[in-house]
């Protein structure tokens, strides 16, 4: 046996006991709650206050009974914050991925997987009280924010559907009826980048006032493509606008208009991921064979040039001659830069078109024993991104995805006022949503150009191109309620509830092996959408089609519809909470709650034994500890949790032709438990200290019957296989003359139902229990530390903040392949406030240029791909406020 190139994993394995012992002593501060933001400061060797809006109203973040961060606008500022990519080390156990313009955030072993139109979030996203349903909404830019909270587990009672893990709150600060207000601020840095934003607060009246915010960037992309340099990724093209206007005619009355859009443009940052990390062979026998020997090898569809990379000691299936051993294999072609996660050498520039509109009414009415609220909003968002399908130099295919969102919410609150011994929040709520997502692939005449060979190589097409078109509707319905009770001064009982009714519908069209040539399919050609669904003509679909209650309906455009059933998912959550007040300055609280992210639809006729995947479910324990010492310079919130999930959502890919489409099922539970910290210490007037910490075992406690990424096992030539190799149930697993060789490391076998006693095995699987959740490190935290120095009329602060984790693993599989290993991060900020109105600041992120991988994901060929974060970036920027 031959093999052309191995590799290491991705990541080093971090193998350090003492490393988790130094974490577990640490981790005996256990987290909660907010950081590092002043507001309300008078004594500038205090810490100041910070609101939050966790029970739905506005209230100290030091007094109620949820985990959550918040972060002031004044501090993302300081911390020159501009997305939620930046988020992380600013809350304890928050990670953050992403692959190209989606935001995968995790929290507490719930990560975000599926981000196409037939599913949901795991992790609620609202901005100014209204709830965005695409994941891509959730790299909107941080511009003239009040605060960005990070609510750490489930929020099912008070905000509701899809809040299974958390929830990401962004409020932008309100128009100012008393006073004009101008602010502008000019960065630049490394990658070309240049950044403005702009504020203009204006007065009409003592009773209205009018509020505009704005922001530019554009920037070169930090993933350089040595092959078209006009491909680099990660580039950015960014314009937003935000103008709003309030209105308050009286002490009761408040009305808040807000509309906004973004826009970006450039080549974006691929779709899934857009860098291979190479893939698994048994190199006896030449085959994939999941987590069996890694090579550097680019094995997507078509990409093959004609050098063999492995030859065959064993002889594979039935032994013919192609398979037989001395033979040679051509797996793919070497992957280019292998490791590198910022240099790439793909042909297809590829592009990004993305737009979110929106539009909100805040209305809310003051009477002495309650207040009235009203929250209406309209969002229009739409998108269009390109990748290279084959992932290199070669011009083979190119993918493009479009996702389209048209939203309506309307939200009506009833909340109390005055300081009785009773206090509630309750409402309904109505959500409805129409998607659209489209995912085609264009095949073209092939170029096969690898660093194996000198002159590139032409050949034919290979496949036909493909199309995978979804029609989701969402209409949700909610009532939902929370009292709590102060039985004394310093005990208060909460608890709260919510029913909601989920109504989906979901259309699916698709051209699974309908064509037969290339040119069948182009990219940006409109597709028929709803025309292809319409009712007239539908027939029972027939033969190889027939698939039962679905219809098939007759198209000249090549496409199979497959209309599904509507479905409705119903779920009740809610809390209960109790907090004790030792002083007024510290505050221990326990409570339960539950979560649930909503079910939906499988597309094409792959999976048409899974249609729907229903609702998963979380159960969350918690106790925790909010602290102030010191005379209000230390706070130190604590909070230590169990989670448990039940039918969760699990992802995997299946083969349609040349390209692979998501299949989500219903098939695991699991657990996780964790202790969180997160401290800040005024020392002095000019220092401040500050960390978090947490410490997270999240593992599935049952996850049978799961399909590798691929390989699941092959079959081998066997002469001493005189007889049928059987399992301990009599199933054949492989016939006289062969061996099955299942995964290494993995409990596989048949799968249950796909065969009997002296029959052959249909399919097989793995069980997965005992894995751990991906994204999920062992431990994470920060530290940070900044000193004002008087400098003339103003302060110069120097700034360092530290971030560091454990690895973690990026599929449930727990592969090496998949594995980010343990790292450290520093970031240096160097702030010069000259006066009250101008201020520099000077920046160095990821000082040691330290590259981490936030983003696995296995796509076709058995290639695993990745995406990377940021590399080193520095800048600096010029701020002018009267604020």
């Amino acid at each position: 046996m031959t093999l052309r190139s191995k590799t290491r994993p991705v990541a080093p394995l971090l193998r350090s006991r003492l490393a988790t012992q130094i974490a577990l002593a640490l981790g005996g501060l256990a987290t909660l709650a907010p950081t590092a933001a002043t507001a309300q400061q008078t004594d500038p060797a205090q810490l100041g206050t910070v609101t939050v809006t966790a029970n739905r109203r506005v209230e100290d973040a030091q007094k109620v009974s949820v985990s959550v961060t918040a972060v002031t606008g004044a501090t993302l500022a300081e911390r020159n914050i501009t997305d939620l990519s930046q988020m992380e080390g600013m809350s304890a156990g928050f990670t953050f991925g992403r692959s190209g313009s989606d935001a995968r955030p995790a929290i507490r072993g719930v990560r975000t997987e599926n981000v196409a139109v037939n599913g949901d979030t795991t992790i609620g996203y609202f901005v100014d009280g209204v709830y965005k349903s695409r994941a891509q909404q959730a790299l909107s830019s941080f511009v003239d924010v009040s605060r960005v909270e990070i609510q750490r587990g489930p929020q099912g009672t008070l905000f509701g559907r899809n809040t299974f893990g958390g929830n990401i709150v962004i409020t932008s600060v309100a128009p100012e009826l008393k006073s004009f207000e101008t602010g502008a601020s000019l960065g630049a840095g490394s990658y070309g980048k240049l950044r403005f934003e702009g504020v203009l607060n204006v007065p009409l009246a003592d009773t209205a006032a009018f509020r505009i915010a704005a922001a530019m960037e554009k920037a070169d992309g930090w993933v350089k493509n040595d092959f078209n340099p006009a491909a680099d990724l990660f580039d950015q093209d960014l314009k937003y606008l935000r103008a709003s206007f309030k209105f308050k005619p009286s002490r009761e009355l408040e009305a808040v208009f807000r509309a906004d859009i973004t826009e970006q443009r450039g080549n974006g940052g691929s779709a899934f991921g857009y860098k291979q990390a190479g893939t698994y062979v048994h190199t006896p026998s030449c085959q994939q064979l999941f987590n069996s020997t890694l090579t550097v090898i680019n094995p997507r569809g078509g990409n093959r040039d004609g050098v063999n990379d492995c030859t065959r000691t064993q002889g594979a299936g039935a032994g013919t001659a192609a398979n037989a051993v001395g033979t040679g294999v051509d797996l793919g072609i070497p992957i280019y830069a292998a490791g590198n996660v910022y240099r790439i050498d793909t042909d297809y520039q590829t592009k990004l078109n993305f737009s979110d509109k929106n539009a909100s009414l805040d209305l809310s009415y003051r009477l002495p024993a309650f207040t009235l609220k009203s929250i209406t909003s309209y969002a229009d968002m739409s998108s269009t991104r390109d990748a290279d399908s084959d992932m290199s130099a070669s011009t083979i295919a190119v993918d493009q995805q479009k996702t389209a969102a048209k939203t309506l919410t309307q939200e009506f609150q009833i909340l109390s006022e005055g300081s009785g011994p009773i206090s509630y929040v309750a409402g309904v709520y109505f959500f409805k949503d129409k998607l659209e997502g489209t995912l085609a692939q264009q095949q073209f005449p092939r170029v096969i150009r690898s660093g194996a060979i000198a002159t590139p190589l032409s050949l034919p097409v290979q496949n036909a191109g493909f199309y995978d078109n979804q029609l989701p509707t969402t209409d949700s319905k909610a009532i939902y309620g929370q009292i709590s009770f102060k039985a004394s001064e310093a005990l208060t009982a909460t608890a709260g509830a919510r029913y909601t009714r989920d109504r989906k519908s979901f259309k699916s069209a698709n051209t699974a092996g309908a064509l037969t040539t290339a040119s069948q399919i182009y990219l940006d050609t409109p597709l028929p959408a709803e025309s292809v669904y319409g009712s007239a003509g539908t027939t029972n679909c027939t033969g190889s089609n027939a698939i039962p209650g679905y219809n098939c309906i007759p198209s000249t455009n090549t496409l199979i519809g497959l209309t599904y059933d509507d479905a409705t998912f119903s779920k009740a959550t809610g809390k209960l909470a109790l907090d004790y007040k030792l002083n007024n300055d510290q505050l221990v609280y326990a409570s339960v709650s539950t979560g649930f992210r909503s079910g939906g639809f499988n597309p094409g006729q792959a999976i048409a034994a899974v249609r729907t995947f229903e609702p998963e479910e979380v159960t969350a324990l918690e106790v925790g500890s909010k602290n102030r010492f010191l005379r209000n310079t230390l706070q130190v919130n604590l909070a230590a949790f169990q989670n448990s999930y039940t039918n969760l959502q699990e992802q995997r890919q299946v083969p349609i032709g040349t390209a692979t489409i998501s299949t989500i099922f219903n098939a695991a539970k699991a657990k996780s438990t964790g202790l969180e910290a997160e401290i800040e210490w005024r020392q002095s007037s000019a220092l401040t200290l500050g960390g978090t910490m947490a410490l997270l075992d999240a593992k599935y406690k049952s996850f049978p019957n799961a399909p590798l990424p691929f390989g699941t096992s092959v079959l081998v030539t066997d002469a001493t296989a005189t007889a049928p190799q059987t399992d301990a149930n009599g199933i054949v697993i492989a016939p006289a003359g062969q061996r099955r060789i299942f995964a290494p490391g993995y409990n596989c076998g048949v799968t249950p139902g796909t065969g009997g006693a002296g029959q052959p095995g249909a399919a097989f699987s793995c069980d997965l229990s005992g894995k751990r959740l991906p994204y999920s490190p062992t431990y994470q935290g920060s530290v940070f530390a900044k000193y004002d120095i008087a400098v003339g009329g103003g302060t110069v602060t120097p700034m360092l903040a530290v971030n560091f984790s454990s690895g973690y693993y990026g599929q449930p599989s727990n592969a090496e392949i998949e594995k980010q290993g343990a790292y450290v991060k520093a970031d240096f900020k160097l702030n010069w406030r000259i006066n009250d109105k101008l201020s520099v600041q000077g920046y160095v992120d990821n000082i040691t240029d330290k590259q981490t991988i936030n983003r696995f994901t296995w796509g076709g060929g058995g290639a695993l791909q990745v995406s990377g974060a940021p590399p080193r970036t520095f800048g600096f920027k010029l701020a002018y406020s009267n604020l």
